[in-house]
């Protein structure tokens, strides 16, 4: 089996009921065909570089899955004949994936993923009372007055490098 990624640029208007009818129509034709899906992801409305069937934006939709090479050319035809599929791109990525290998890379990766998230649910009533101790410090009133300066008098700015030499000695006596 192959690994394969499909991107699709669909017309920017359709609902969002469509666009899951959409990928559920063709997640059905990947697994018709004996194909595995590995994920779909919404990238969502982007810009165009130029104008495809006189619109600005689409959105966009990746599938990534993993199938033999006679599902491409059918999955393709599906994208010629779907009128809100404005552009579509198939790429391989991988000859030869053992897919059993794959879903269990897969799975650990998911069991850590959850770990991670519950770890950083633990960490995150900490993190709410950091900000309510630096408000505090803020709060505070400094403990010392703070020196202004007093401004300078014209007559003292010297004019130019010699008179800055000579303001120098002036203050030296």
């Amino acid at each position: 089996m192959r690994r394969y990624e499909a991107l699709i640029v669909l017309d920017p208007d359709m609902a969002d009921d469509d666009v899951k009818a959409l990928n559920e129509r063709f997640s059905g034709i990947i697994k018709e065909h004996a194909g595995e899906i590995i994920k779909i992801e919404d990238w969502g409305t982007k810009k165009l570089a130029y104008l495809v069937r006189k619109k600005d934006k689409g959105r966009y939709i990746l599938f990534d899955f993993v199938s033999g090479p006679e599902l491409i050319s059918e999955l393709e035809r599906q994208f010629k004949i779907t009128e809100d599929v404005m552009k579509y791109l198939s790429v391989k990525l991988d000859d030869e994936v053992d897919l059993e290998a794959f879903k269990a890379k897969a799975e650990k990766e998911a069991v850590e993923a959850e770990a991670k998230k519950s770890a950083t649910s633990i960490e995150q009533p900490k993190a709410e009372k950091e900000p309510e101790t630096a408000k505090e410090e803020i709060t505070q009133e400094p403990e010392e007055p703070v020196a202004v300066q007093e401004p300078v008098e014209e007559s003292t700015i010297p004019a130019d490098n010699a008179s800055i030499a000579d303001a120098k000695k002036e203050e030296g006596e």
